[in-house]
């Protein structure tokens, strides 16, 4: 990585073949690079520990990167030191240069305003330009904890924080690059290489890098026979802040580094820039997956958390990588222009109709902002139920109801007549603008004394405003026995215990749960808990709930077999290019066709027949978790959900792993030999997330769900994980290939950043879930 790498030559201590020597150690600067007054204790430890070298330097540079107060600071305090301000770019490579710039030494050293180094530090580095061939040397970097070291952290990843880590040189060897907070260079090399890259270096506290990396490759080209070396002897102490030691950073700087190594690539080209990175993904991460493996077996159990997190850490790496690849094709590629802000998608008019009411108008007005819908998707219903959902791009000027009916009928004549058919109403060739079936609706409603009491749990974390309509459209259901309880997830800072109480008064069905503990599983939980009903139905509170909602749930319980039923779940509103993207990444709805799902595989309806559609050896099925619905509009048999646990909180915690404890408990009820039921006339409208922020965090945690429910899968379903293990890779493929079921609503235009946001998600989902087990077993929670 950046901040070594493994060997590539050995360099003699003496004999037969050791290069010329010189006869005197030559001179040294030490630079040092600074950019806050923050730092000031550690500013002042690094000169001390310069000060009080065995060796000591001809000078000692302290460049001051654009801060006006430190650099005034500095002169004051400092008089035995040359204190610069950076005349080049912000950032590390700036300053460097600038301290380059003002060296007078024959060899320039670096080492960080973080760091402290050890007494003997520059007589080791120096002693290696005794051979006129070496170009440059450098250390180790001994990481020093403000707290102390998180256990979920393999040596491996030491680079992350800027300290050497396993899998570099354990003596004096030839290496690609140094580390960058302790390093030194011949002067006159620095000078005809040309310094460090100023759009490689980090900024202030932004973690990218790799500025060494390529000065190092580009040295070496220009100096065919110059060597590179790495002595561990040469140490110094590199300061860990206590962020530094977070996921959240860990994340950003596996990211940056992919990314920056992109860059390198680019710059030095592939063989160069990423040889030690292969030596160390073939060798070095193996090695310490089956190293941590051990120890979880040995009475370490966060060696299983080290071992995620190597394989989350290098899947993560390499997601940037491929990201800043594609946005270079994206950017230069000789057949795409560049991306205007004209080029989000238009937004798209969402709507229902109702055929036997007849086929409206489909006008291109009436967008929020003033401007024009650029499509439509239409809920194409028939006495309720859902036929087809019809996407059409709009015309200047829209659709007239004749065009409107044109198109229906082209697309969904054949849905059309099959249910005319069902019904015993007469069949139509042309689809006519004032509709078609105009008779009695054909749902069969169960009367109420043979209706099941049915327990509505809407939990909700402060949103009260959204939680309002939601509460206004249950309150409309046309089912005849049924209790809503509101789960305020956000007991002591919201008023939505006022709210409850407030329908309460109104709407005896109305009760009002609190449950301190944070996340969606815990709220679902406590609903589940206080739920009266034969049958439990889960709501979000953003959505807005068809009238025959409840209904359909219901009537998707056909026999004792059925554990769950889940429904169509719809975007209320498309307007803004987070909510289209979202549809475009996966839409909740999952098609017009009931389906029931068991273990052994799924049955369907196709031209009025029921189709079996078996779990083969070649299928990922039952393992596709997001096939089988939403938590959004989900029902379950109360005392079946009960046995089977509930949610589990180490999904949906609002910490870790945000999202996957529906997918999850869906799964498995399949699993546990119930069967499922999609029924898609149980409709609800979601209300998509307006903002592209948003949009990115609900993406990122998609991704980590789904990888950790497949993980959790793997830790607990013992009797299936031969064959989630045999299926895991079609799996990672149909997740990534562009052309899989999954991806094939994303058109042109949808953000490859969203995409990479996903796969990131994906990388370190089974850390995260490993880590949460882990605090919850420490904790004594029980799960």
């Amino acid at each position: 990585m950046s901040s070594g790498s493994s060997p590539i030559s050995e360099v003699s201590s003496g004999g037969a073949h050791e290069p010329p020597r010189r006869a005197l150690a030559p001179t040294v600067t030490v630079v040092i690079c600074a950019y806050t007054e923050r730092r000031w204790p550690e500013i002042t430890r690094a000169l001390d520990s310069v000060r009080a070298q065995e060796t000591a330097p001809k000078e000692v540079i302290l460049v001051i990167d654009h801060d006006q107060a430190l650099f005034d600071r500095a002169s004051g305090a400092f008089p035995d030191v040359t204190v610069v301000q950076n005349t080049g770019p912000r950032g590390l490579s700036g300053a460097r240069n600038t301290g380059v710039a003002h060296a007078r030494a024959e060899i320039v050293a670096f080492l960080d305003d973080d760091a402290e180094a050890e007494p003997d530090w520059l007589t080791r580095l120096l002693r290696h330009y005794r051979h006129a061939n070496v170009l440059a040397v450098g250390g180790r970097a001994v990481p020093v904890w403000e707290g102390s070291r998180p256990r979920w952290l393999p040596p491996e990843f030491d680079w992350v924080v800027g300290c050497s880590f396993t899998g570099q040189p354990s003596r004096v060897s030839g290496v690609r690059n140094l580390i960058g907070c302790n390093m030194s260079f011949r002067r006159d090399a620095l000078d005809r290489t040309g310094g460090f890259d100023p759009s490689l270096g980090r900024v202030g506290k932004v973690p990218v890098g790799c500025e060494e990396t390529e000065f190092c490759i580009r040295m070496r080209q220009r100096h065919p026979g110059g060597v590179v070396l790495y002595d561990p002897a040469a140490q110094v102490h590199h300061r860990v802040t206590a962020d530094r030691a977070s996921w959240d950073y860990f994340r950003q700087r596996c990211l940056s580094e992919g990314r920056s190594k992109a860059v390198v690539a680019r710059l030095a080209g592939t063989e160069a820039g990423l040889s030690s990175e292969r030596e160390y993904t073939r060798r070095a991460l193996p090695r310490g997956v089956w190293r941590e493996l051990r120890l979880s077996r040995t009475g370490d159990p966060a060696g299983l958390l080290r071992a995620g997190v190597i394989v989350a850490g290098l899947a993560v790496t390499a997601t940037g990588y491929l990201l800043a690849r594609a946005q270079r094709v994206t950017d230069t590629g000789a057949n795409r222009s560049p991306r205007r802000p004209g080029s989000e998608p238009e937004p798209v008019r969402v709507l229902a109709v109702e055929l036997s009411d007849g086929v409206p108008a489909l006008p291109d007005s009436g967008c929020p902002d003033g401007g024009r819908y650029g499509a439509a998707e239409v809920l194409v219903r028939l006495h309720g139920q859902p036929i087809g959902l019809l996407r059409t791009v709009l015309p200047a000027g829209g659709l007239t109801p004749q065009a409107h009916a044109g198109l229906i009928e082209d697309r969904l004549l054949g849905p059309i007549q099959d249910h005319l058919q069902r019904d015993t109403l007469p069949l139509v060739r042309r689809l006519a603008v004032d509709g078609v079936g105009r008779a009695a609706p054909c749902t069969v409603r169960p009367s109420p004394e043979r209706a099941p009491f049915v327990s509505v749990v809407v939990p909700t974390v402060g949103r009260d405003a959204v939680l309002r309509r939601t509460l206004h459209s249950l309150a409309a259901l046309d089912y005849p026995h049924y209790e809503i309880v509101v789960v305020d997830n956000a007991p002591h800072g919201s008023d939505t215990a006022e709210l409850v109480r407030e329908h309460a008064a109104r709407d005896s069905r109305v009760r009002y749960a609190s449950e301190p503990r944070r996340g969606v599983a815990h709220a679902r939980n406590r609903g589940l808990a206080d739920a009266r009903g034969e049958i439990v139905a889960f709501a979000d509170d953003d959505v807005i709930v068809d009238q025959g909602w409840l209904r359909a749930l219901v009537d998707g319980f056909t026999d004792d077999a059925v554990a769950a039923v889940t429904g169509y779940v719809l975007a209320g509103e498309l307007e803004t290019p987070a909510q289209v993207w979202i549809e475009q990444y996966g839409s909740f709805g999952k098609g017009s066709r009931r389906r029931r799902f068991d273990a052994t595989g799924y049955e369907t309806v196709e031209e009025g027949r029921i189709r079996r559609v078996p779990a083969g050896r070649a299928s990922l099925y039952p393992y596709l978790p997001g096939t089988y619905g939403s938590g959004a509009n989900m029902a379950f048999r109360t005392d079946t959900l009960r046995r089977l646990g509930g949610f589990d909180p180490l999904l949906g915690s609002g910490s870790s792993v945000r999202t996957g404890e529906d997918i999850d408990v869906l799964m498995r009820v399949v699993l546990a030999g119930h069967a499922l039921v999609y029924e898609p006339s149980a409709i609800v409208w979601h209300s998509h997330k307006r903002d592209i922020r948003a949009l990115r965090r609900t993406i990122y945690d998609y991704g980590v769900g789904l990888s950790a429910v497949m993980v959790k899968c793997l830790v607990t379903n013992h009797a299936g994980r031969r064959e989630l293990l045999r299926r895991l890779p079609r799996g990672i493929v149909y997740a990534l290939h562009p052309g899989s079921e999954k991806n094939a609503r994303k058109q042109r235009g949808y953000p490859i950043s969203l995409t990479a946001l996903e796969v990131c998600g994906m990388a370190v989902g089974p850390a995260y879930y490993v880590r949460a087990a882990w605090t919850a077993r420490s904790e004594g929670v029980r799960c």
